[in-house]
């Protein structure tokens, strides 16, 4: 055999066909060398997504020590198609973005295809700001990672135990549970170790896993973001797996977790690599999107069966038109999203809050601690989010008077894990297809106000059409409506002569839950109990605008007032008209218009847009003297 010279074996491992002594290659079935496969993912998540990039840039200069192929897919490009297409035969996955876990406070039971997985971009393209969730049900049945791989999950709420920050983490019991199924899609997939990470980078677990003789639990146990409050217990929804957490303190901060098999080193997951030596490009695979451009469909202008009701569940259906049915696809979905334009604060719900529960025998004995003010030492330490306000390891002075104020940059600018803002989330159901039409149902936005409403198409997986199907569908302006809602309809401007009188037609229609006013209750056989109707009442009210405008001096001239059909059902209208009295000095006006019912009182005093007509009002001309 003749020899090789060093610099011949440096230039053979530089191009792949010689593996470094890192891990020991294994002929594949083209020939080449298989190696570990690295896939880096990261989803969008707003303001944060930049960060998470830097990251995974970092972790994968990293990866590229030990194996050529590494395949990074970065926001707005990490759609499931292409991440799934990655993570086939990949021994190391790092995912950083938004985080779906159970139990949550959005859902009283698990949901495979939303939770527990990833959050990506729905289309390519498509921004760091929205995202779809791509749950357990299709990473464990459509992903086949390589034997022994490891996951690891950076930056995510649920998967640590963890909820989202500026909500209560609930139970003890709760958080073990998020754990356990966060694991429990990619162990479907192939993994034999899973690893959350709240608030740290993945480099250091990329080295650990490629590059280090311990095993996984000593490079978990001894990594920097440490606690040294280990808990365990036997994975329940992974036979054959035990779940670990490392809490901040003994009682609270679940920013830790790993969920594996016991005895799990390095070697083993080097010894089910399945990668390509050949391949040291950090390009995704190219997939191409589902389309319904070519199917001949055409589709109209959506709209609501019923009311667009805050909170409640409707049917917002598409006309259609296609003349050969049978080229519609099976398992056509189609995802909402409300964009707030306008909209009004809804109070907490005090039902919506998980308390505290006492913690079982087998974890810590304090209570559990709020996430926004738990373990805030241990987080800066390691440059995690630090909140403002509330307990602190070192608490600032308080300003006196030789001390200069300073304002803080808010909180959140310095978050790690993001949570979900309303808008964000595009999350697909099963549409119904009728004769004339496409029918969604749609979960209404419990605050009311006006959204922009963006409708999406998406195929059986849940992958998003194409941008010439998105294109068949307007976005919409809605108005949702609340309990006690409402439309006052008039001419916007007027001109009237000072103290003259005028009739202003107007349109009024019920947009609440309930009737408007109470009809009359007819008197008993012996002529008792008798009631009256009590109606609504339209109300309009003067205010002057200009210098030198001046309200009539009589209060009862300065409203007008018109009753309205008792009993306005909702969803009807009817039509009014109020009798005005125009000011008797010139200037600019607003006649202010609201609705007044027996029930509910002021329909603006509950928080609706007053409707406003601007009145001119003009000087009354002067008689021409009489000839003589």
């Amino acid at each position: 055999m003749k020899r090789i010279g060093v610099a011949t074996i440096a230039a053979l491992i530089a191009v792949g066909l010689v593996a470094p002594a890192s891990f020991a290659a294994s002929p594949s079935a083209s020939g080449g060398a298989t190696v570990p496969k690295v896939v880096l993912v990261v989803g969008p998540a707003g303001a944060a997504t930049d960060g998470y990039r830097s990251q995974a840039r970092a972790a994968a200069a990293v990866a590229r020590r030990y194996t050529p192929d590494v395949v990074e897919i970065y926001s707005p490009n990490a759609t499931w198609p292409a991440v799934k297409a990655a993570l086939n035969g990949a021994s190391l996955v790092v995912y950083m973005g938004h985080g779906n876990g159970w139990p949550s406070r959005y859902r009283d039971d698990l949901f495979p295809p939303t939770q527990n997985g990833f959050g990506l971009n729905p289309s390519a393209g498509s921004g760091d700001s929205t995202h779809q969730y791509f749950g357990e049900g299709v990473v464990g049945s459509q992903v086949k990672l390589a034997r022994n791989a490891v996951v690891l999950l950076n930056h995510l709420c649920y998967a640590s135990g963890l909820t989202e920050p500026g909500l209560p983490v609930g139970t003890f019991d709760q958080a073990r549970q998020r754990v356990d199924n966060y694991a429990a899609g990619f162990i479907r997939a192939g993994a034999a170790a899973v690893v959350a990470e709240a608030y740290d980078s993945p480099s250091y677990f990329v080295k650990a896993v490629l590059g280090s003789g311990r095993s996984i639990q000593s490079a978990w146990q001894n990594a920097p973001s440490a606690n040294g409050h280990r808990i365990a217990f036997p994975s329940e929804r992974s036979d054959g797996y035990v779940a670990q957490m490392d809490t901040e303190t003994a009682s609270s901060g679940f920013s830790r977790s790993i969920v594996m098999r016991t005895g799990l080193a390095p070697a083993d997951v080097l010894a089910g690599a399945a990668g390509s030596s050949f391949r040291s490009s950090s390009t995704p695979p190219i997939t191409l999107q589902p389309s319904l451009a070519t199917t001949g469909i055409r589709l109209g202008i959506p709209n609501f069966r019923d009311l667009p009701s805050a909170g409640t569940r409707a049917r917002l259906d598409i006309p259609l038109r296609i003349k050969d049915r049978t080229k519609l696809p099976g398992g056509v979905e189609a995802s909402v999203r409300w964009d707030p334009i306008d909209v009004q604060i809804v109070p907490v719900d005090p039902a919506t809050v998980v308390a505290p529960e006492a913690i079982p025998a087998d974890g810590p004995t304090a209570g559990i601690a709020d996430p926004t003010t738990e373990g805030i030492g241990a987080r800066r330490a390691r440059g995690g989010p630090v909140p403002i306000s509330g307990s602190d390891d070192n608490p600032a002075p308080s300003v006196g008077p030789d001390v200069t104020p300073r304002i803080d940059p808010p909180a959140d600018a310095l978050e790690l894990v993001v949570p979900e803002r309303v808008g964000d989330v595009v999350s697909p159901a099963r549409l119904k297809f009728t004769k004339k039409a496409l029918t969604i149902p749609v979960t209404l936005p419990v605050a009311p106000g006006r959204y922009r409403l963006r409708i999406s198409l998406h195929d059986a997986d849940g992958v998003a059409y194409d941008a010439a199907t998105q294109a068949m569908l307007p976005s919409l302006i809605v108005r949702v409506t609340g309990d006690f809602d409402g439309s006052i309809v008039a001419a916007p401007s007027a001109e009237l002569t000072a103290g003259s009188s005028a009739e202003l037609g107007i349109v009024v229609a019920n947009l609440g839950l309930t009737a408007w006013g109470l009809p009359a209750v007819p008197p008993t056989s012996n002529l008792s109990g008798f009631t009256p109707a009590r109606p609504a009442i339209l109300v309009g009210r003067w205010i002057p605008l200009s210098a030198g405008a001046n309200l009539h001096t009589d209060p009862a001239e300065q409203t007008a007032n018109a009753i309205l059909t008792i009993g306005l059902e909702p969803g009807k209208s009817s039509s009014a008209t109020l009798q005005l009295t125009a000011p008797t000095t010139p200037g600019e006006y607003l006649l202010v218009l609201d609705v007044v019912t027996p029930d509910n009182g002021s329909l603006v005093a509950t928080g609706a847009n007053p409707t406003l007509v601007r009145i001119t009002v003009a000087a009354a001309p002067t008689e021409a003297p009489s000839a003589d």
